[in-house]
């Protein structure tokens, strides 16, 4: 009787990499924010990647876990990437993995922001103390000009810009406040809004970021790359009149990111519901970009 050789199924190997930058991630976030700061976001980052994730091995697309990025800087990430190692078998598909995760990210994120907005502190401000200078090109033109120290001067806390949905939900939980007072915003209301950050960045109808996924799968590559364009210019506007914030982000999408999208195996059109989760995508990068995301 001749005998068989029958080969074991490879084993899984443990994912030491994306596991360490993971712990590293807590880490530099729970000591730069606090423990809350750090759970709310990471739930909130985990959340977004895995929406990729799963919805790529749907599709068989072969794509690592999530990678997160630590940094000792700031609010203590940069944010997280997976890697695609295939191509997208279809425009249906390429839609549903790059809307999946904003989407997650989103709806875990909001009511994230109305726990932190209700339990936030209004707190009386340093009037002698809010000499905002400015944070953009233009308006240092501006007061360079008319004479004003081009840095502004006392420099008062750090202040966080207002997107459409964050402005929303602080009127629904906290309603107006005093004039000559702020908002300080409890860690987990600051991770939801760095969560939300997140989401417009990722979002942004560009080349292979999220939102250019989804603007590739709706519109097809020829006229995707020409929006890409668009909102490339757009980018750089709003740098030069808004914030450097975005002249930053305008050359890492204009000469890292670039403004093409690579076709994937078939090109079909999407069905009516596809075409609404793509509407839906673009309106939540409109309703979470927030025009000056930091001054002081």
């Amino acid at each position: 009787m001749e005998d068989v050789l029958v080969r074991a199924p490879p084993r899984a190997r443990f994912p030491a990499l994306p596991a360490t930058l993971f712990v590293a991630t807590f880490a530099t976030t729970a000591f730069l924010g606090g423990l809350a700061f750090s759970l709310a976001l990471l739930a909130i980052l985990v959340s977004h990647e895995m929406g990729h994730y799963v919805l790529a091995r749907r599709y068989e697309v072969d794509s690592s876990l999530p990678y997160f990025i630590p940094f000792p800087f700031g609010f203590g990430t940069l944010g997280a990437v997976i890697r695609i190692r295939s191509r997208l078998p279809s425009r249906r598909a390429t839609l549903d993995i790059g809307a999946a995760g904003p989407i997650a990210g989103f709806v875990v994120a909001l009511p994230l922001l109305a726990w932190g907005y209700a339990h936030s502190e209004i707190r009386a401000l340093d009037l002698s103390a809010q000499a905002h200078g400015a944070v953009a090109p233009f308006g240092m033109l501006l007061d360079w000009l008319a004479g004003r120290p081009v840095l502004g001067g006392a420099a008062g806390p750090m202040s966080l810009g207002d997107s459409l949905i964050t402005r929303a939900v602080e009127r629904l939980v906290v309603g107006s406040h005093p004039a000559g007072t702020e908002i300080f915003i409890h860690p987990v209301g600051l991770a939801a809004w760095l969560g939300l950050l997140v989401t417009t960045l990722n979002l942004m109808p560009v080349g292979q970021l999220d939102g250019g996924h989804v603007l590739y799968a709706w519109l097809g590559r020829r006229r995707a790359r020409a929006a890409g364009g668009v909102v490339s210019m757009a980018l750089l506007v709003a740098g030069i009149f808004l914030s450097f914030n975005w002249i930053v982000w305008w050359a890492l999408v204009r000469f890292f990111i670039r403004l093409d999208h690579p076709p994937a195996l078939v090109e079909e059109s999407l069905s009516p519901g596809r075409r609404a989760v793509a509407l839906l995508s673009l309106a939540m990068f409109l309703v979470t970009f927030v025009p000056v995301p930091v001054s002081f």
